[in-house]
């Protein structure tokens, strides 16, 4: 089963797109997003984990230092292994000027991608824009799909059926069935389930 849509343009991509910045201090390049057309919402900390929870951002900018310490000993950190916890599908840029130890390397591995805080405007777009036009399409979010699938050991023509059928028909009951059926665990069921929503999504944002 095919899913067919138009590939939407990166102007429409940014008209559409939610940006949080999550920074106890001044993010430098606010004005300039904003100037070309960005949502940009800016937060000095963490205080409403649940906007956070149910993906209210289409992108969240992440300082690692000086943020979430009310809801995280490990702060920046700490909220970033909560955020793809509770929402893997959520796109994280984490940046930061400091020098954490080796044992934090793989918080840093949970996020999409990792910039220092010193670097400029130009890389800091550039990444934000790929991201959002890898969020934005529905091709990008069914190989996603297709990897949990692989990962679950159902990457076979009846797992892709099942995955395309439940993305075109805008209802993931006979998915959740399929993945019953195959004795899928309940938390590669829900990170599937959840993923084949975050296509559905999109889905409807285009058509």
């Amino acid at each position: 089963m095919v899913v067919r849509l138009p590939e939407p343009s990166l102007v429409e991509i940014v008209r559409r797109a939610r940006i949080l910045v999550v920074d106890d201090q001044d993010f430098p390049y606010s004005v300039l997003f904003k100037s070309e057309g960005y949502n940009v919402t800016k937060w000095k900390d963490v205080t409403k984990l649940t906007e956070i929870e149910q993906g209210n951002y289409d992108i969240i900018l992440l300082d690692l230092k000086g943020i979430g310490k009310k809801v995280s000993i490990d702060e920046g950190l700490g909220v970033l292994r909560h955020i793809k916890n509770q929402r893997p599908s959520q796109i994280v840029v984490a940046y930061s000027n400091s020098d954490w130890p080796l044992q934090y390397q793989p918080f840093f591995d949970l996020a999409d991608k990792v910039l220092p805080k010193s670097a400029d405007y130009v890389d800091f777009k550039r990444i934000v824009d790929d991201l959002l036009q890898e969020h934005f399409s529905v091709g990008f979010h069914l190989a996603r799909l297709d990897d949990h699938m692989e990962q679950a050991g159902l990457n076979t023509w009846r797992g892709k059926r099942a995955v395309r059928k439940a993305v075109s028909s805008r209802d993931t009951a006979s998915l959740s069935h399929f993945l019953s059926a195959k004795g899928v665990d309940t938390e590669a069921a829900q990170v599937i389930l959840g993923l084949a929503q975050v296509a559905i999504g999109v889905v409807q944002i285009w058509t």
